[in-house]
């Protein structure tokens, strides 16, 4: 079944398609009350064709020392594209340098779990036309992202209903204190696990999520995101996995990014 929804996804991304750009770009300052800051986010919004028209909406969590601006510029510069192909809202919030997603308890104003799981998905669907339900609503990510993606996602379960994640750093343990982690969540590693996606996947289990886990063969992290898919095979956790060409670079998640959003796009489109 895998393999199929691959080869669909395959044919479908690699299909010309006609289209009118219309796609609009805000700026925002989001206030997190968790935080206690407001916090950059962009939002890609499709033109209405027609009054009252709603949109499923799709998180885009950047990586390491990445920011929402780059996002647009250099890692995802087809989102504007994306989102008048298949009417799907963007939302990129800023998730700082190294903030990793994660609520911590070093930082105080490093809350991002509760500002992306609940403070920004309340805010989008107050002041943006999307379809305020679960299976409307998808967040992606890739490396730092997309631990993020995967993290924030299963945490916040009630919020999201499809899961991408691009070359994720989905085991931060062996990392030691690289990528600013002991910032977050202390210099103590053996505690690392407790926000550390592979040990929490067995939640997934439960979580009656849609996943997609994609990592390029020349990248770091494929090994980590092998043994993901494995753990999720042998617990029966229905997900898509993907491996192509690529490193760990713009080109790859550039790439991969267009295979997600048509997946996800097959998420929200499918009945019910």
């Amino acid at each position: 079944m895998k393999h199929s929804v691959i080869a669909l996804l395959l044919a479908l991304v690699l299909t010309p398609v006609v289209y009118v750009k219309a796609a609009t770009v805000d700026t925002l300052a989001v206030f997190s009350n968790a935080m206690g800051k407001p916090v950059r986010t962009l939002v890609i919004s499709p033109k209405q064709s027609k009054a009252g028209q709603r949109f499923p909406a799709v998180y885009v969590l950047h990586g390491y020392s990445g920011n929402p601006d780059r996002t647009l510029k250099e890692d995802i510069p087809s989102l504007p594209e994306l989102a008048d192909q298949y009417g799907i809202v963007f939302i990129l919030p800023d998730g700082g340098f190294d903030s990793w997603y994660i609520n911590s308890s070093v930082k105080k104003n490093s809350q991002y779990e509760t500002f992306v799981g609940e403070e920004l998905v309340s805010y989008i669907d107050q002041h943006y036309p999307t379809i305020a339900v679960r299976d409307q609503r998808g967040l992606m990510g890739w490396s730092m992202g997309g631990h993020g993606a995967l993290y924030v996602g299963l945490k916040h379960a009630g919020s999201f209903g499809a899961l991408g994640s691009m070359c994720g750093a989905v085991d931060f343990v062996p990392l030691v204190t690289d990528f600013g982690i002991d910032k977050v969540v202390g210099a103590d590693s053996t505690k690392w696990k407790y926000y550390n996606v592979l040990d929490n996947a067995k939640y997934f289990v439960f979580s009656q999520q849609q996943l997609m886990i994609s990592c390029g063969a020349a990248d770091p992290f494929l090994a980590y995101n092998r043994r993901l898919h494995e753990y999720l095979d042998q617990h029966h956790v229905a997900h898509t996995y993907m491996e192509t060409e690529g490193a760990h670079d713009h080109a790859y998640w550039s790439k991969a990014a267009k295979y997600q959003v048509l997946w996800f796009n097959l998420f929200f489109t499918s009945p019910r």
